[in-house]
């Protein structure tokens, strides 16, 4: 079974959450701290959505990764979902 991944740039976010209709997680709990009145800081908005297939292939990343479209993405190579539709000018990093 696949699992949805969700990133804000590079970084895969966790504990993803809808806030006022919005999709926020964060980083790591390193991140997050709590302000009285306020609530919790640290939670980061869901840039993209990409579906990791459970048994991926682990392909290199090419084009049809990192120019990736749509409202969630299918992945499968060894970034991890973590370059899908970020645009040709970056480098695949691959997931260690």
């Amino acid at each position: 079974m696949a699992r949805i991944k969700y990133f804000n740039g590079e970084n895969e976010l966790q504990n993803v959450r809808e806030i006022s209709g919005k999709l926020f997680g964060y980083v790591s709990a390193d991140d997050l701290y709590f302000v009285a009145g306020e609530g919790w800081k640290g939670f980061t908005a869901v840039e993209r959505k990409v579906e990791f297939k459970s048994n991926p292939s682990r392909h290199e990343c090419d084009s049809r990764c990192m120019n990736a479209t749509g409202r969630i993405m299918k992945c499968e190579c060894a970034c991890g979902g973590k370059n899908h539709g970020r645009g040709a000018s970056i480098v695949c990093e691959v997931a260690a």
